[in-house]
């Protein structure tokens, strides 16, 4: 099971990426490029999508190796009480509680929900629920693995938070909840 989720969490990483650059004036029509795990895909996107890949793959084969540099120290004052497998709804009130705020993805219902989000939001379909009442969530993968985007003003810090399971547990705490944070990344900068 750990290499499906390292595997989902490459695929949403590379999914994300796409996205950004299909938003940030990439083609959005479809081309011969069809066959990438996103609808809007161009030829510049797919060279991009090699490139993280490539990346993505290096990454892995580095952390396997035993390497353990991922990201930039953080201030451990930041991201006190925090763990890798504990409940999203625990997790979010830990790093709200200490000054992190939600990024908001005003694309957050197209990519969690679909093209045909306005429609199915309008029946009241949960998943559109979510986005409003995570208004950090950016992302979910049809294999129920999510990203989400904070900002910690004070410390000029972000960091997206990838998370399995199921997002109708985004309130759910404790043991109960089925959606589980599987990691975080924290680098200095804007937000998104």
């Amino acid at each position: 099971m750990t290499m499906c989720l390292k595997s989902s969490s490459i695929f949403l990483a590379s999914y994300l990426m796409l996205l950004s650059a299909c938003n940030a004036g990439g083609s959005t029509s479809p081309s011969a490029t069809a066959d990438l795990p996103v609808p809007t895909a161009s030829a510049g996107i797919a060279k991009a999508a090699t490139a993280l890949s490539a990346a993505t793959l290096a990454q892995k084969n580095k952390m396997d190796s035993g390497s353990t540099a991922q990201s930039p120290p953080v201030a451990a004052k930041s991201l006190n009480g925090i763990n890798k497998g504990m409940a999203y709804a625990d997790f979010r009130k830990a790093v709200l509680a200490q000054g992190w705020q939600p990024v908001v993805d005003l694309k957050c219902k197209a990519n969690v929900v679909g093209g045909a989000y306005k429609e199915l939001c309008a029946k009241g379909a949960d998943s559109c629920k979510a986005c409003d009442e995570l208004p950090e969530l950016s992302a979910c993968s049809g294999d129920a693995v999510c990203a989400m985007n904070f900002h910690h003003a004070a410390d000029n810090q972000s960091m997206e938070v990838s998370t399995y399971g199921d997002i109708g547990d985004r309130n759910v705490h404790g043991k109960d909840s089925q959606l589980d944070v599987t990691g975080w990344t924290v680098s200095p900068g804007a937000s998104h």
